[in-house]
């Protein structure tokens, strides 16, 4: 082999120099690349340590990409469970058109390269979408953004895949097999974060959901106002459960549906229209969560064919996902409780896990505040009652007491007289009588005794027992033909008062027959000086009912009117015929019937004045005392006949319950005129009679006929 040249050698020297220069440059540049790589990792790693909040840290993770691969822009996609596709947890590009879009920007698992690189868990690098099938163009045609270039890598946590890392446009060049390595040693880091993030979150749920119950128990146990328990218990479970719209719906047993006892939403929608909300139990979710007692977890409810949709159109507010569940007190399901349109995502069988836990503590709560108010409602109405019974026998006593001393007087005079003019046939019945009159003061005393004391009874009770003292006084003077007369006439007044069998029907045209009534009513109030204008105006129709009856209904009625109203005030007496039946009002411009009084109006011996204003002034003055029975003969008139009774009242809104009231619309000083006065208070009464020949008169005859 011939010896090489000195110019051979020296190439040879030259190449070598060359081949050593380049691979030291190789050499420092892969330690500066290394170097680069581990300060993008290191960056990475300190924003993972330094939050625990997802939107920040991979805000952070995704810049640190865009840097470290020189890339337009990068983003996280995840797999979402309930849709089976990939959403968009963050995303970055340069020119920041990704991000506001990234909500309509999901990406199919199959038809798409992200779809391929989570479904194989391996990487894909292309650097020409335009050729490769796998890339979906629906992307770029909704978003505007041009995807050229992708460089996507799945990201694995310990046991599942749960997405991936996506990087798109390499600046200056093509994505390379060392970017790819890069992307798949951040997305390691980034799939650990992200499932460190979801523990914490997941675990700061926890707390949170544990701490509303809490508060909510706290509310339910603070207080019976059921309107602020359940306002707190919804507003809380709104916050817990990140929710547009949350709320409690009960059954409503006499209308056989759902109706909202409490909803909240944000922009005040269903809480205005609550009224037109209601919801049936056999064509809504609700109604079927409520019949089965099972819980329902919706993150599509209209697919389902109980939605029921006339929600959604009177309320115009759109249902995306809800949660219902039951509320089961210790006897039976009394409504279910709501959360609708979670804020982020879907709702998820944990959520349905928290407010089920919630629903029993609801439901218990709801059970005692209902309880609570029918327990404070019997007791008012026993306060009523009680008020009433001691009215009862005031009056009682009030009204024995007048007739017995003059009874007392008349005697002693008859037998002083009797006594003078030499006759003393009639000592025995003179004595008889003052033993009954000693009888019946010993009555009177008792009531009086009783009224002190506080201890009250039944009015049957009290009507009993002067019907068997009446029989008494029967039996013990039936040869005494005076006292005997007396007795039947108080027999035949109790049994008119208080009728117990129905009497012959007669035909009669009520405006005939009113107008007597009015004639004699109008002589009655004239006696008395009465200055009440009386407005008659029936028309004709003809009823099935005893004369008498009738001349009780609408004397007693309009007698009422007239002692109600002050002078110069009005009486309006009407009456007209509707379909089958005919109606017949008094209207009266008096100060009206007290509120505590309503209930009780019908119920017998309950004159409406107070104890202490009591008098038994002559019928048709003015506020006139009497013993309260008009009403109850006219409602046991009614159950007798077939008619309806009913009322509506007005309270002078410048008098009290007890106030005292003026006899003259001119003396008073809260009027300027009569006009004033009768739009200030008043009460109307109303009795519905069947017409003679309609359907509810024949019923009531063929149902007479049975008996």
């Amino acid at each position: 082999m011939p010896k090489p040249t000195y110019e051979q050698l020296e190439r040879r020297v030259k190449e070598l120099e060359r081949i050593a220069g380049d691979f030291i440059d190789k050499e420092i540049g892969f330690e500066q690349d290394e170097g680069f790589e581990l300060s993008i990792l290191f960056n990475i790693s300190q924003a993972v340590a330094s939050t625990m909040e997802m939107d920040e840290l991979l805000a952070i993770v995704c810049d640190e990409v865009r840097k470290a691969l020189l890339a337009e822009g990068a983003g996280v996609l995840l797999y979402d469970e309930n849709r089976g596709d990939l959403y968009w947890r963050q995303v970055r590009d340069s020119k920041h058109i990704l991000a506001p879009q990234s909500d309509d920007l999901r990406l199919p698992i199959d038809g798409s390269i992200a779809g391929w690189a989570f479904k194989h868990n391996k990487p894909a690098r292309v650097n020409d979408v335009s050729i490769d099938p796998r890339y979906y163009p629906e992307m770029t045609k909704k978003s505007g953004f041009q995807i050229r270039k992708v460089l996507q890598v799945p990201l694995n946590t310990r046991d599942k895949t749960i997405g991936v890392l996506m990087v798109m446009n390499k600046i200056g060049g093509d994505f390379t097999e060392q970017d790819e390595a890069l992307a798949m040693s951040m997305g390691g880091t980034i799939a650990l974060a992200i499932d460190n993030a979801t523990v914490y979150k997941k675990l700061k749920k926890s707390k949170d959901d544990l701490e509303m119950i809490y508060r909510a128990s706290m509310a339910l146990a603070t207080t019976l106002d059921l309107d602020h328990l359940l306002s707190v218990v919804i507003t809380e479970l709104r916050e817990a459960l990140t929710t547009e719209a949350a709320g409690l719906l009960l059954y409503d047993e006499r209308r056989g549906d759902l109706y909202w006892r409490e909803v909240q939403d944000e922009k005040g929608v269903i809480s205005s229209k609550t009224a037109e909300l209601r919801l049936p139990l056999d064509k809504s979710i609700s109604g079927q969560v409520f019949q089965t007692g099972e819980p329902a977890l919706l993150n599509d409810p209209s697919s389902n064919p109980q939605f029921f949709k006339p929600f959604q159109e009177r309320s115009g507010f759109a249902i995306r996902n809800e949660i219902i569940v039951p509320l089961h007190t210790r006897e039976k399901t009394i409504g279910v409780l709501v959360v609708i349109n979670k804020k982020e995502g879907n709702f998820s069988e944990e959520d349905v896990h928290i407010l089920t836990s919630l629903a029993g503590v609801v439901a218990l709560a709801v059970e005692n505040a209902q309880f609570f108010e029918e327990l404070l409602s019997s007791y008012r109405e026993l306060e009523n009652l009680n008020r009433v019974k001691s009215k009862i026998l005031n009056h009682l006593s009030h009204e024995l007491r007048t007739p017995l001393a003059i009874i007392r007087g008349t005697l002693a005079t008859m037998w002083k007289r009797l006594r003078d003019m030499g006759i003393n046939d009639f000592d025995r019945s003179i004595d008889r009588m003052n033993r009954h009159v000693q009888s019946l003061n010993r009555l009177e005393a008792q009531v009086e005794s009783i009224m002190m004391t506080g201890y009250t009874f039944e009015k049957r009770w009290i009507t009993d027992f002067l019907q068997k003292a009446l029989d008494l006084m029967v039996v013990q003077t039936e040869w005494t033909p005076k006292i005997k007369e007396a007795a039947e006439i108080i027999h035949h007044w109790l049994e008119k008062t208080f009728p117990t069998r129905r009497d012959e029907l007669q035909r009669i045209n009520i405006r005939e027959f009113g107008t007597n009534v009015y004639h004699l009513v109008s002589f009655k109030a004239k006696e008395q000086n009465r200055k009440v204008n009386i407005q008659f105006n029936l028309e004709d129709g003809v009823l099935l009912i005893p004369g008498h009856v009738l001349t009780a209904i609408m004397e007693g009625l309009i007698r009422n009117a007239i002692e109600a109203t002050p002078d110069n005030g009005s009486v309006f007496v009407n009456g007209v015929v509707k379909g089958d039946w005919y109606i017949f009002t008094v209207k009266d411009t008096g100060v009206g019937i007290p509120e505590s009084d309503k209930k009780l109006i019908f119920e017998g011996f309950y004159p409406v004045q107070e104890t202490e204003n009591y008098s038994s002034r002559r019928p048709y003055s003015f506020n006139a005392g009497g013993k309260g029975i008009d009403l109850l003969r006219i409602r046991m008139f009614s159950e007798l006949y077939g008619f309806k009774l009913s009322f509506t009242t007005k309270r002078c809104q410048h008098l009290g319950e007890d106030a005292e009231m003026p006899g003259d619309t001119e003396r008073c000083a809260h009027c300027s005129s009569p006009e004033e006065c009768a739009n200030l208070g008043g009460s109307e009464f109303t009795v519905d009679f069947p017409l003679a020949d309609s359907k509810a008169s024949v019923r009531g005859l063929q149902e007479e006929a049975a008996a």
